[in-house]
């Protein structure tokens, strides 16, 4: 008890220490705030006022987190929003509410976080193992950066602390598995990213535990899933932006107004983060984009090869690094050690969850920090398998 105490309290004071009021712009974050405050129950509608998302967009971002949203009736409906994210700010401004709402947010996180810190730090029964979790975990500057980034990337963790949680302890029961196919429903409407390692999780536990549990969780998960608000988006976007991660003939760079660029090039129309959630504006702009991507997939495949294979092996290791070609290639060459050594040291189940954490978008986009975050805990676990195999190896090779 007294352990867990002293890791909360490290735990929140390097929290604070790593809070530079870090968010995403205003046109982002905050019709997530205006919609947690006037969320419509009775029609899981997502009604903004875009009047204060407007007023919120004057703001500092130290502003950002102490401000309030109100109440009102000149609303909108957005259904350009992840509505997982909306339930998680409902939920935190009840649990914080004497905080603003996006303090709330980040708050819930540290609380979240900290959780999944104890549990595995009390799984895990061997002091070094305990000694390098935490400090490559769960007061690691990287992840901690995150953790006070308070948005949908940071829920992405969830999915795979489960994994890990039935990874390392394999005793998880019927009840506890629709508990967790819940979870993983709520999070999949928060990040559907997250899609490919629940499947993977599913499968594996089909063949090394029960088939018949799987299939009923999996189940539940498909269920919930099909009756849940759909979030409309696509991945072309994503996909044209994500050229510009690399050098490329086309002069595309690594950044959202590339693809807005480019449709105000072909067909005259502004479009942003403001407008982009009116559905015949977001649906022209997604078929543009296709059609670009296709015309660029076709004269030159290649360059796609390359590029999934550089933002593979990268999500074996810290990721990919905006602006600097150097820490790219090395974290290129880092995943690759990774990716060898988790091989070597048998450890398959992790090397594919690590792989299936970011296979929804690494064969387009590169693994920023903020799009692999879900991945870190599982690179750390997988770190610490390898440490253990060594170990172990070291102590035979005495005897």
């Amino acid at each position: 008890m007294y352990k867990n105490i002293v890791y909360v309290l490290v735990i929140f004071v390097a929290l604070r220490f790593m809070d530079f009021n870090q968010t995403t712009t205003a046109m982002w974050i905050a019709p997530y705030l205006s919609a947690s405050i006037n969320f419509d129950w009775s029609n899981f509608s997502l009604l903004v006022s875009m009047d204060e998302v407007k007023t919120f967009s004057h703001l500092t971002q130290e502003q950002f987190f102490s401000y309030y949203f109100t109440k009102t009736d000149n609303l909108i409906e957005y259904n350009y929003l992840a509505k997982g994210l909306v339930i998680a700010l409902i939920f935190a401004k009840k649990i914080f509410f004497w905080m603003g709402d996006l303090e709330a947010l980040q708050y819930l996180q540290y609380v979240v976080h900290i959780g999944i810190s104890l549990v595995i730090l009390n799984i895990f029964k061997e002091n070094y193992k305990k000694l390098l979790f935490f400090f490559i975990y769960a007061v690691n500057p990287l992840i901690l950066y995150f953790v006070n980034y308070p948005y949908y990337y940071f829920w992405q963790v969830v999915p795979s602390v489960i994994f890990i949680y039935w990874y390392l302890k394999k005793d998880i029961s019927l009840f506890m598995l629709v508990i967790f196919s819940v979870i993983f429903s709520y999070i999949y409407i928060t990040r559907p990213t997250v899609l490919f390692l629940i499947i993977l999780f599913y499968i594996l536990f089909a063949f090394k535990d029960s088939y018949k549990k799987s299939f009923i969780g999996f189940s539940i998960f498909v269920v919930l899933i099909s009756i849940a608000p759909k979030l409309s988006i696509g991945p072309w976007h994503t996909a044209y932006v994500g050229i510009g991660a690399y050098q490329n003939p086309y002069n595309i760079k690594l950044d959202d107004e590339e693809g807005y660029k480019y449709y105000k090039n072909q067909t005259g129309k502004i479009i942003n983060s403001s407008n982009l959630m009116v559905e015949e504006i977001k649906s022209d702009y997604y078929n543009v984009l296709k059609q670009r991507l296709v015309e660029i997939v076709k004269e030159n495949p290649m360059m796609f090869v390359k590029n999934m294979l550089l933002n593979i092996t990268e999500s074996y290791s810290v990721g990919y690094k905006v602006g600097n070609k150097t820490l790219i290639y090395l974290s290129a060459f880092l995943g690759l050690v990774m990716m060898g050594l988790l091989l070597y040291t048998k450890q398959y189940i992790l090397f594919l969850a690590i792989g299936f954490a970011s296979g929804s978008f690494t064969p387009y986009f590169p693994p920023i920090g903020a799009y692999m975050y879900g991945s870190y805990i599982l690179l750390v676990v997988a770190f610490i398998g390898v440490v253990e195999y060594f170990l172990r190896k070291r102590v035979l090779n005495e005897k």
